[in-house]
């Protein structure tokens, strides 16, 4: 049995029971006949980082939901595909820098759908002492969250639309007091 098989088959228990199996449940799950063999299994995700041991259990390691990561896929014409992955990546590696200061907001509107940001996506956003011009903020107006690109027009910081749809919103003294930080990632669903 390999890696790959070995994880889809624990991320699979994962997901259903919210804990890693037991070693004798991992021993079944994998097919193992012997405790040693399950043992040596066991070790090797561990050592591939897969698995953490805590004490006497098993937690998911750093890389337990990183999947297989392919180097380029063509947009235009087909060429031969290459078989092996170069590298295994997480998402959570991938689009958050700081977890400590990172959330997640689902988006209502349409209102930045010229941006590529459509009513459904999930935007990730890292709080922030600050934002610079032309960087994709979200902003807390008077108890609703916004999402807009942060613009100055005639001296004068605005809350840009990228929906003609919308208008642009002054934002006053809500740049101090009303920034929840800056868009770093969109994420949806196909």
């Amino acid at each position: 049995m390999t890696y790959d098989s070995q994880l889809q088959k624990l991320r699979l228990y994962y997901k259903e029971h919210q804990k890693l199996p037991t070693y004798e449940d991992m021993r079944h799950l994998f097919g193992c006949k012997s405790k040693s063999t399950a043992f040596y299994a066991i070790n090797k995700l561990v050592s591939a980082g897969f698995l953490k041991k805590k004490g006497q259990k098993l937690i998911p390691g750093p890389h337990f939901m990183s999947l297989p990561y392919y180097k380029s896929v063509r947009a235009g014409f087909p060429s031969p595909a290459e078989e092996e992955a170069s590298d295994r990546m997480s998402l959570d590696e991938y689009l958050i820098d700081q977890p400590n200061s990172t959330f997640f907001l689902k988006v209502k509107e349409d209102s930045m759908s010229q941006a590529g940001i459509f009513a459904g996506d999930i935007v990730i956003v890292e709080r922030s002492k600050g934002a610079y011009l032309n960087q994709m903020v979200v902003v807390n107006l008077e108890g609703q969250m916004v999402v807009k690109t942060l613009k100055q027009a005639q001296g004068q910081f605005i809350l840009e639309s990228a929906h003609p749809d919308y208008p642009n919103l002054p934002l006053e003294d809500y740049i101090h007091h009303g920034m929840m930080g800056v868009v770093k990632g969109v994420v949806r669903k196909l």
